[in-house]
């Protein structure tokens, strides 16, 4: 990505990529920059698809509950904000606490979110991830082979669930 000239010009990834960009490839903020996807219908504008981390309670005593409620608390979010590659699920945490562009605007985008839903990527088997990904590198191509791609991912989907 960052070779003169890039082999790659578009990079789908989640929000902490940034941090790999620029602590293992050597990037600067000024050799990248991102955009939302596109709404692809106006009847369901405002919707953002991403990942997220989840806290669990394996024991459920009073002094669980009390770090998992301050854990969730905007003064807490910000403490991860602020160490850079973490975007916060908070909307009490001020996007001025972000400790670049990116990740402000990333926040930005999540807070003005009307819609929120996990990208199921995550919990993908191996072989329906790989089928996706070339998947939408085949329908940016060819966009008119549609049929015959959702067709492909199809095929993919029963061999990669059935195992």
């Amino acid at each position: 990505m960052f070779a003169d000239p890039p082999g790659c010009l578009l990079h789908h990834q989640a929000s902490f990529i940034t941090d790999f960009f620029v602590n293992e490839a050597g990037a600067t903020a000024e050799q990248f920059d991102f955009f939302p996807f596109p709404d692809i219908d106006p009847q369901f504008s405002g919707g953002v698809v991403g990942g997220g981390d989840l806290i669990g309670m394996f024991n459920d005593t009073p002094a669980a509950r009390s770090l998992v409620e301050y854990l969730l608390t905007p003064e807490a979010q910000q403490v991860w904000v602020e160490r850079g590659g973490f975007i916060s699920a908070n909307s009490g945490v001020p996007l001025d606490a972000y400790p670049d562009e990116t990740s402000r605007r990333s926040a930005e985008i999540l807070q003005n979110a009307e819609t929120f839903r996990f990208d199921a990527s995550d919990a993908m088997p191996a072989a329906m991830t790989d089928a996706f990904n070339r998947a939408m590198v085949a329908f940016a191509q060819n966009p008119g082979d549609l049929d015959s791609i959702l067709s492909g991912l199809d095929e993919s989907q029963a061999d990669a669930y059935s195992e």
